[in-house]
């Protein structure tokens, strides 16, 4: 089973360095080691934290963070985003495994872009106050994808 996630975000103006923001977020989080891929109407971003390992060497244990970046695609997901004016900026092809990392990916995007949804491929969307929760959690729960996310309330 794969499960995706796309950071929705109102357009406005060109996209063309769209790819920055991430990237800047990849380099706070060490995410450094990287192989950009670029197609016509979007980039391919592939990941990984710095080690001493090969970029695609079998024996490196850091799993790798794929990330498409939508350039010239207009991509409107769901009936709820196309009224919102909402359009794909970044999907995540693969998120199983990898759920801890993308909540910081997420948490970081949403704290300099706050008025961005995650939508996930099982119906779930996720807005900033519900990562803010997650991430902030004694032990965020690794399922946190699969989940509705009003499970997660803030304790008062």
């Amino acid at each position: 089973m794969i499960c995706e996630g796309r950071i929705l975000q109102k357009f406005e103006g060109k996209k063309t360095s769209i790819g920055l923001r991430m990237l800047k977020i990849l380099d706070a989080m060490n995410y450094n080691r990287r192989v950009m891929i670029g197609k016509k109407d979007y980039d391919i971003i592939l990941s990984k934290k710095d080690n001493e390992y090969d970029f695609f060497d079998d024996k490196d244990p850091t799993p790798m963070i794929q990330i498409y970046s939508y350039v010239d695609i207009k991509e409107i997901f769901t009936k709820r985003s196309r009224t919102k004016e909402r359009e794909t900026f970044f999907r995540f092809p693969d998120m199983i495994g990898k759920e801890i990392i993308i909540l910081e990916i997420l948490y970081r995007y949403m704290s300099e872009y706050p008025n961005t949804t995650f939508y996930v491929d099982n119906g779930y969307t996720f807005r900033k106050h519900n990562i803010d929760v997650i991430y902030n959690m004694e032990e965020p729960d690794a399922g946190w994808i699969y989940k509705d996310p009003y499970v997660f309330r803030k304790r008062r």
